[in-house]
Formats: C-alpha cells, sequence, structure tokens
C-alpha cells in the first residue's frame, strides 16, 4: 500500500465574495466565470479521470444553484459543509458557529435529499465548540487545516483531516502569485513528502483559481496523470482515508 492522495474542491458561485463585499448582489448566470466556467472545468477534470471527489460547499450556494449540487451528485462525489456564506470561521462566536452550522446544514440537505456528513471550516481553522456541535450533527469528519497537518480520531470515533498548504492552488496562484511552474514544484513536492513519509496528501483546487485558467487546468491534469501512473500512490476519497474499513 502507497502513499494516499485524496482530490477536495472548495467554494461555489458568488457565496465567498459576497461575504467579502466583493460584490453587492449575486451575479447573474453568465456573468461569474468562476461558476459558468471554472466550476464546470474543473468538475469536468476530475470526471475525465474518475476522480473520487468531495466537494465542500456554502449552504447558501447549495440553495442558489441546485443544478450545480445536482451536477456534483451525479459525478459521484460527496458534498461537504463550508459554512453559510464562507464566513471567515475563528472570527464567528458561538451563537453564530451553531446559526451557520444549523442553516447550512439543512440547505445542503434540502438542495440534495442528502445530510452531509463532512464539514470544512471556511478560511482554514475549526474550534472545539464546532467539533462538538458537529458531532451533534451527525457529522463524522471535519477537513480542517490543523497544526500539524495531519489525521486523527477522537474517543467517538470523530475524524480530523487535515489539508496541507503545499496541495491548495491557491497557496501558490493567488497568495503567493506563483508562475505556473513554481505551483507545479510545489505540488510535486507535496507528493514526494507524502510518498517518503508513507502518509497521505489533500488537494484542495478552486474554479476560482485553477478552473479559470487553461494553463492551470493544465497543471492540474498533470499532477493527476502523476498520481496515476505512479504505484506508490493511491487515489481515495476522504471518506475512504478517514475510515478505510
Amino acid at each position: 500500500m502507497g502513499a494516499k492522495i485524496v482530490f477536495t474542491m472548495d467554494n461555489l458561485g458568488d457565496a465567498a465574495d459576497l461575504y467579502r463585499g466583493n460584490i453587492q448582489a449575486p451575479r447573474k448566470r453568465g456573468e461569474n466565470p468562476a461558476f459558468d466556467t471554472g466550476f464546470p472545468s474543473l468538475l469536468n477534470l476530475f470526471n475525465r479521470y474518475e476522480i473520487p471527489l468531495t466537494y465542500f460547499v456554502e449552504g447558501w450556494s447549495a440553495r442558489e444553484y441546485p443544478d450545480a449540487i445536482e451536477r456534483i451528485l451525479a459525478q459521484g462525489a460527496e458534498l461537504g459543509m463550508h459554512g453559510w456564506i464562507h464566513e471567515r470561521w475563528l472570527e464567528q462566536s458561538d451563537a453564530k458557529v451553531e446559526d451557520i452550522c444549523q442553516r447550512a446544514h439543512t440547505s445542503i440537505l434540502q438542495a440534495s435529499g442528502l445530510a452531509p456528513k463532512v464539514f470544512r471550516a471556511p478560511g482554514g481553522h475549526s474550534s472545539v465548540f464546532t467539533h462538538n456541535l458537529l458531532k451533534t450533527m451527525g457529522y463524522d469528519i471535519d477537513a480542517s487545516i490543523t497544526e500539524n497537518e495531519s489525521m486523527s480520531h477522537d474517543k467517538d470515533g470523530f475524524a480530523y483531516v487535515s489539508y496541507q498548504w503545499l496541495g491548495v492552488d491557491a497557496s501558490h496562484w493567488l497568495w503567493d502569485q506563483c508562475s505556473d511552474e513554481t505551483a507545479t514544484a510545489a505540488f510535486h513536492r507535496a507528493i514526494t513528502n507524502a510518498k517518503e513519509k508513507q502518509d497521505y496528501l489533500v488537494f484542495i483546487w478552486h474554479p476560482h483559481v485553477m478552473g479559470l485558467s487553461k494553463d492551470r487546468l493544465a497543471v492540474g491534469e498533470r499532477i493527476i496523470q502523476t498520481v496515476l501512473n505512479d504505484s506508490e500512490l493511491d487515489v481515495v476519497s476522504l471518506r475512504q482515508l478517514a475510515f478505510p474499513n
């Protein structure tokens, strides 16, 4: 058995831009390149290679884009909850966290017919209050970042599956303004780290980052090909990673 590689997507449509104040109202279809072009392009890439995918969507997005939710589910992906409108998680009070979680959970359930069981905190970091709340709501995975970027399970069997910053497209192209070559090297470094440690790597790719550029999508496709062609790597879903048995 080799290192485990997990592919995930975050964000859908206008939710994050509304929260950040980049726009004042949802855009019409055809006016949001990330949703109109980036979302289907990246989803098609994963579908072409039959990659098991977990997609973290905001509750607001699930309500606003039922056709997108249907398309994600048709691809066999698991839906994860990603806040209501991509709120920065650690800036919220416990009362606000509870309200957000309940609203987002209900919205995703209504849109998909399935109760989400996996969560990722917008902004990266979760909280002890969130973990306890999620467990009461039937969740079994928190896929937010942790300090040691590793996986663990608590006494209740609840899984904490951290991602790694090297696997996040926004780390390289959005925040560090890297070239495609530098981003490619970083992704390969992340893969090498997982192989050397016989551990796991979680990729997070976004419609508004990788999905909008043909060159970046080509980088993503080459990474997928590298992973699939390496006998020391095993592509699994987030859920298979957390609960292999």
